[in-house]
């Protein structure tokens, strides 16, 4: 048979390549068992056993692959059998990736992955297709995804989520192929983690330490990072509910809302000991991200001519002004989470405006979550990328679920994100003025992100948010893995979805 690179199966996301090479179908059998092929030492890698062992329950639900797992090597696998085994994957083939894997398809299956977290992404591919059809072509797949942080953010901060909720779209997300998911639990309507050092910041209702220990564990068994999220100057309206003396105000008194007064170092070290409590709860996640948005109405620097007194005469800037305090600020805390190991994020919409001259560059280490330019004089992406920044593409148009649809958002589709997005279209800089990167895509485009934030909280229930999530998911999985369009039209990509077992 001719190869046909074209034929991707019933997997979603879809596979990059899914070449049939012969006539013969694979099928498990009765005696067919998983196997951990072992490392040259002999020891079969921990986490790999790990892996294998916990989608083994899920093959093993779904009536194939019941056996109990088995270790050795490739040579000593049975007809039927399927064998899982840690490589670097290179070569001709160009999926040299860290989530790549490979899946060779004859009398045995052959996975080889190059990465833990490939390792479960190829099995669940096996998984779907095996639900898709009666048994797999004889053939070689070979995928890798075209972006690589493929994310959903949760505003828990406005709306308390409970743990089991969260616990069930981490497990929404692996069966995707999703592997980030971000906690922003401060907000100026509320504050939903535990704090053992200020537990006057907390809501009524909170997840506790323990919970959320244990939903580090469960995303780490399913491969997903996860990023804690707790913005700063802005949004600190219920942190900060007890001390309003720690709130900006303009030259006539004014306060700003949920923002921090970042001339006043008490404030400033209430907040960074806040930090460092969460940069110790979630010390093993590689990212942090520090808000930076919002802080005030960005056109109304002038109004607090004491951030522009602090730049020049606390922090030496000669000439700098408002927006250079604020910058200074953001480095303070990136540098601060830096020295603890983490890579910082922040949003776009404060940093080089157009209209204003801004003498401290805010660090180039810094990765940008791209979510708006509703603002004429918010900067491009082009320009962070110039300026050395990496970016994550949160798209407001496509992938804001903002509850009670406020500020003039609705509610995202699958069929929307399906049929008009793709990894490289960002927010738009105009009317018919799109901002987009075609494919291939800058190295410095890293991720892309869907976001729930929950403006009116009482607008939908967990169930409801749980629903209205699925389909959106689906498409942003599907695109953001494969960066096209793989089916006629939105309808044949849902049919696929049901045909892979994912139930609305």
């Amino acid at each position: 048979m001719t190869p046909n690179p074209t034929y991707t199966g019933r997997s979603v996301p879809s596979a990059a390549r899914y070449d049939q090479t012969g006539e013969g179908v694979w099928h498990p059998n009765p005696a067919s068992a998983l196997i951990v092929v072992e490392q040259p030492s002999g020891e079969a890698a921990s986490t790999l056993r790990e892996t294998v062992d916990a989608m083994r329950e899920e093959f093993e639900d779904a009536g194939v692959l019941a056996n109990p797992l088995r270790f050795g090597s490739f040579d000593e696998a049975d007809e039927g059998d399927l064998a899982v085994e840690l490589v670097s994957i290179s070569g001709d083939t160009g999926f040299n990736h860290p989530e790549a894997y490979r899946i060779e398809i004859g009398g045995i299956v052959r996975l080889t992955a190059g990465s833990e977290r490939a390792a479960a992404y190829g099995l669940r591919t096996i998984l779907q297709l095996l639900a898709a059809g009666d048994g797999l072509p004889h053939g070689v797949i070979a995928d890798r995804p075209v972006i690589g942080e493929r994310a959903l953010h949760l505003d828990i901060g406005r709306k308390f989520y409970t743990q089991e909720w969260i616990l069930d779209r981490l497990r929404e997300m692996e069966q995707l192929k999703l592997n980030t998911l971000q906690l922003h639990f401060s907000e100026n309507e509320g504050f939903t983690f535990e704090s053992e050092r200020h537990p006057e910041v907390m809501s009524e209702r909170y997840l506790t330490k323990a919970q959320i220990r244990e939903i580090i564990a469960e995303a780490r068994r399913r491969h997903i990072t996860l990023i804690p999220s707790l913005d700063s100057p802005g949004h600190l309206g219920y942190a900060l509910r007890n001390k309003p003396e720690w709130l900006l105000t303009t030259a006539e008194g004014e306060a700003a809302k949920g923002a921090l007064d970042i001339t006043n170092p008490e404030a400033v070290a209430f907040v960074f000991d806040l930090i460092d409590e969460y940069a110790e709860l979630f010390a093993g996640s590689p990212y942090f991200h520090i808000g930076g948005d919002e802080f005030i109405q960005f056109e109304r620097f002038a109004s607090y001519p004491q951030l522009g007194a602090h730049a020049r005469d606390t922090l030496g800037i000669e000439g700098g002004t408002e927006v250079d305090a604020y910058v200074s600020y953001l480095n303070e805390v990136a540098e601060r989470l830096e020295r603890k190991g983490f890579t910082v994020r922040a949003w776009n919409d404060g940093v080089y405006r157009k209209n204003r001259e801004q003498k401290v560059a805010l660090k180039p280490s810094v990765q940008i979550t791209y979510w708006t330019k509703w603002d004429p004089n918010m900067a491009e992406a082009q320009v962070f990328l110039d300026k050395g920044h990496q970016l994550v593409n949160f798209n407001d148009a496509y992938f804001y679920y903002v509850l009670g649809e406020n500020a003039g958002y609705v509610y995202p589709t699958g069929a929307r994100i399906y049929d008009y997005w793709h990894p490289g279209l960002l927010p738009r800089i105009a009317e018919n003025r799109p901002q987009e990167w075609a494919a291939p895509y800058p190295d410095a485009l890293i991720g892309c992100s869907f976001s729930v934030w929950s403006d009116r909280p009482d607008a939908q229930t967990e169930e409801e948010v749980a629903t209205g999530l699925k389909e959106p998911l689906r498409a942003l999985a599907e695109k953001a893995w494969t960066g096209g369009k793989r089916y006629e039209d939105y309808e044949a990509f849902a049919q696929a979805c049901e045909a892979a077992g994912l139930r609305n």
